[in-house]
């Protein structure tokens, strides 16, 4: 059956028992919640019993089909169609969990000149120093020795190792092929279109792109840095992905952005655990690759 015609045929039998006008809206989402209840209960008895619940998957479905109901009263009294929700949250899903193949990448460069472009495969050095009690890093772009940017430091009272941080932005870079950071630390500001100059590489592009790294920092510091992590929480992607809404990255999956995050995190602690080293910068291969210390 399809899921108009259910919805169709459910509202047929919704009652408006509910004596306070202002309560019927409210039936039934206390019913749903009352429903979901009833399903876990499901799981209890066949936990309790194993194979002898032989009436699981029939009581399963009936009180499957009970929520499911209410999910359609509840569309139908908010004015939603069943069959768009789904249609919705099969799109939301693919993003977040499938939406990776290589034909799905965006390519920001394109239609741009070669000057404007990011190299396909480079490779940097991050290079720890002191200067005086400080501690301090530089960048090393290995295809000329020269410095990418100024040195950096941690930026706070105590040695967190927050000065290898832009190692995310490469990582933007390699995986998404966006960094507005890093764009104009390279001297790649797509200054041919000024409209794209402006919008995409300017100021507020480059303020959302250290915010977002920032936030996902903080998120990071509660799970040991993401180190033993094969995911990410979806709400932590969904915020990056409305914090980029405004952006041209707006067109990168969420799967597209966990890989990101979690292969900039994992040479962000490479990197912290050798005080630096040699990192492949790979576009053409949408990754990053530790190589080591000279």
């Amino acid at each position: 059956m399809e899921l108009n015609i259910y919805q169709e045929e459910a509202r047929k039998t919704i009652q408006k028992n509910a004596s306070d006008e202002d309560l019927k809206g409210i039936v039934p989402f206390l019913g749903i919640i009352g429903e979901v209840g009833s399903v876990v209960t499901q799981l209890k008895i066949k936990l309790k019993d194993g194979d002898s619940y032989t009436a699981f998957n029939a009581r399963l479905a009936e009180e499957l089909g009970d929520v499911l109901w209410y999910l359609a009263t509840i569309a139908t009294e908010n004015g939603l169609f069943l069959d768009e929700v789904a249609q919705k949250n099969l799109e939301k899903v693919f993003d977040r969990f499938l939406v990776d193949s290589s034909s799905e990448y965006k390519d920001f460069d394109l239609n741009h000149p070669e000057n404007e472009r990011f190299p396909d495969e480079f490779e940097i050095e991050f290079v720890s120093f002191e200067e005086g009690d400080k501690k301090k890093l530089k960048i090393i772009d290995k295809r000329d020795n020269s410095m990418i940017g100024d040195p950096l430091t941690d930026n706070t009272y105590e040695d967190d190792g927050y000065r290898f941080h832009d190692i995310f932005h490469y990582g933007y870079l390699a995986v998404l092929g966006w960094s507005p950071v890093i764009r104009k630390l390279l001297g790649k500001k797509r200054k041919s279109k000024p409209d794209i100059d402006e919008n995409e590489d300017g100021a507020r592009a480059q303020i959302t792109e250290e915010l977002v790294s920032l936030f996902i920092y903080h998120h990071a510091l509660d799970h040991d840095l993401l180190k033993y992590s094969e995911s990410v929480d979806s709400g932590v992607i969904k915020a990056v992905q409305n914090l980029t809404s405004k952006t041209e990255v707006k067109e990168c999956s969420g799967k597209q952005w966990e890989l990101a995050i979690l292969n900039s995190y994992k040479m962000y602690n490479s990197l912290r655990a050798n005080n630096g080293g040699r990192i492949l910068v790979s576009k053409k291969n949408r990754s990053l690759i530790y190589l080591g210390k000279n």
